[in-house]
């Protein structure tokens, strides 16, 4: 038998090599739920024999060679040490964050996940303004899993008396937001594009807005990269394709290689210096991050993202999912489909026909995450080979395709 808190308890044919799938990836445990026996960028072998496609993780994808080899070099070596220590592999990490990251976002901070790190910027907004008690996103967006993030996403403090209280603006009014930034607002939060919402509906102008905002009350702004960044939009970062520059910029799990956990907050050093500078290290603390192996995870996938162009390959991507999947929007349950690079997603008519897309693709073998409301997000891997990305997207447009005759909201006119 294995366990897992996400699941709860089944029988497992091989616990050997078997890891449980979590249970929020799919529409349910259920039958389907693959064992993981291996998984190489987007293929995923089960125990039973099954091969799935991971549109899922939006991870770098596993078992890629070179970064394979570097960390296995590294475990060798030493993979954690003490805090009191600089390890080479973390001078080499932080020196690959500086070349990818715009001036002046030059001090980078390791930790253990994407939502650590963005719990370390918002403690550097808290601390840049002690008196203020407030945080501002757009509602609904996924800010990660630990405190401050849940709680802008779902729009209400989770705990009373928190650090910093949040206040979400409805995704579809982003002058409201503009508008709200004032000098009670500690930090604005903002993901370049999400499922749901291309990069080019935030336009350049609405930016330099935001920024003259935090620039005018103090505000920081930290731009929510977990997603986006590196590569998956077919840039290295979106901010370079943004008319300003955040005050912090935080990267996730894709730095890993879905291999070691790790997450990032870069930022300028007069912001770092602003809370931090001469000050004890242990204001803000991390117990095994910035650790050999995952700055050597951090360095390894950054120089592929650089040397196999993974950046080219994710407009491909792009192309491929518009050639794909656009036929099906506008017809049935399908209303619209977006595709920024490798940041791919459908828009269904309500809740139910997107559940129903979910279960579709399980059936399919494809792992989908739970629809956020009416909006299914397509997230392969950004190593995935090209067979298998061709694969997974047929796999979706087959999916999609039988939801227009066969979805429990089909042919319900719905405004996109």
């Amino acid at each position: 038998m294995t366990t897992n808190s996400h699941l709860g308890t089944r029988e497992a044919p091989d616990l050997d090599d078997g890891a449980v799938v979590r249970r929020h990836l799919i529409d349910g445990p259920g039958p389907q739920a693959p064992v993981i026996r291996r998984q190489v960028g987007a293929r995923i072998e089960a125990t039973d024999g099954s091969v799935w496609l991971d549109a899922a993780s939006a991870g770098f994808g596993p078992g890629h060679p070179a970064v394979t080899e570097r960390l296995v070099a590294q475990a060798g070596r030493t993979a954690l040490s003490s805090r009191i220590l600089v390890s080479r592999p973390l001078a080499e990490a932080v020196t690959a964050l500086h070349r990818l990251c715009p001036d002046p976002l030059t001090v980078s901070y390791l930790c253990n996940s994407g939502a650590e790190a963005l719990d370390s910027a918002l403690k550097l907004a808290k601390g840049t303004h002690p008196r203020r008690r407030l945080v501002m996103g757009f509602a609904g967006a996924d800010h990660g899993t630990l405190l401050h993030g849940l709680s802008l996403t779902h729009g209400f403090p989770l705990l009373p008396d928190q650090p910093l209280g949040p206040v979400a603006v409805p995704r579809d009014r982003p002058d409201e937001l503009v508008a709200r930034v004032r000098d009670d607002v500690a930090a604005v939060v903002v993901a370049p594009a999400a499922p749901g919402r291309r990069l080019a509906d935030l336009p350049a102008d609405w930016w330099r807005r935001l920024r003259a905002a935090c620039d005018h009350t103090g505000t920081l702004l930290v731009l929510d990269e977990r997603l986006t960044g590196p590569a998956r939009l077919g840039v290295d970062l979106a901010v370079t394709r943004l008319p300003v520059t955040p005050d912090a910029l935080v990267l996730g799990e894709p730095l890993g290689a879905d291999a070691v956990p790790v997450g990032c907050v870069v930022t300028s050093r007069a912001t770092y210096d602003r809370v931090y500078a001469r000050r004890n290290p242990s204001l803000h603390g991390s117990t095994f991050g910035a650790n050999p192996l995952s700055a050597a995870a951090v360095t390894a996938v950054l120089a592929v993202v650089a040397d196999e162009r993974l950046a080219d390959r994710q407009r491909e991507v792009e192309r491929l999912a518009r050639a794909r999947l656009a036929p099906l929007a506008g017809v049935g349950a399908v209303t619209d489909v977006g595709a920024d690079g490798a940041l791919i997603w459908l828009r269904l008519a309500g809740p139910d026909a997107a559940r129903a897309l979910v279960t579709e693709l399980a059936r399919d073998r494809v792992l989908a995450r739970p629809p956020d409301g009416d909006v299914v997000a397509v997230l392969p891997p950004l190593t995935a080979a090209p067979g298998d990305v061709a694969e997974l997207l047929d796999r979706v447009a087959a999916a999609g395709g039988r939801l227009t005759t066969t979805g429990p909201d089909a042919g319900r006119e719905v405004r996109a």
